[in-house]
Parts: structure tokens; C-alpha cells; sequence
């Protein structure tokens, strides 16, 4: 994803967080670092969350089973 983004940005001259990313390590400036890698990993739990809902949703083999029975 972050070879993408660099790709991107340097294809269009966009501005982004990839090449934000990449001056971050170069400079050793950790709290950016840190806060992208946040961003990332809550995109990332959003994703597969609202993959699993669509798979309960959609699926009709995936049923919510009641763990009292």
C-alpha cells in the first residue's frame, strides 16, 4: 500500500501520506510515524468488519447460532 501510495503521488504530484510517510522515517519523526500506523491498522479493523457483516448478511450458510441452545 505504501508502494502504491509513493507511486501515486509522485505519477500525479499529489501531495499525500505516503511521501509524508517516507520524509517521516528519513527524519526520525516518530509521532507521525505512529499516527499513520494508527490510521492504517483502524482502516484495516473497519474493513474486515464491515466484511464480516456483509459475509452474515449475505451468506446465507452464515447464520448467528445462539450458544444457550
Amino acid at each position: 500500500m505504501i508502494a502504491f501510495a509513493i507511486v501515486t503521488e509522485s505519477v500525479f504530484a499529489w501531495p499525500g501520506m505516503g511521501k509524508l510517510l517516507i520524509d517521516s522515517i528519513n527524519l526520525l519523526d516518530r509521532p507521525i510515524i505512529v499516527a499513520y500506523l494508527l490510521v492504517i491498522v483502524c482502516m484495516f479493523i473497519v474493513i474486515n468488519l464491515i466484511v464480516d457483516v456483509m459475509y452474515s448478511a449475505l451468506d446465507p450458510r452464515v447464520r448467528l447460532v445462539d450458544s444457550t441452545s
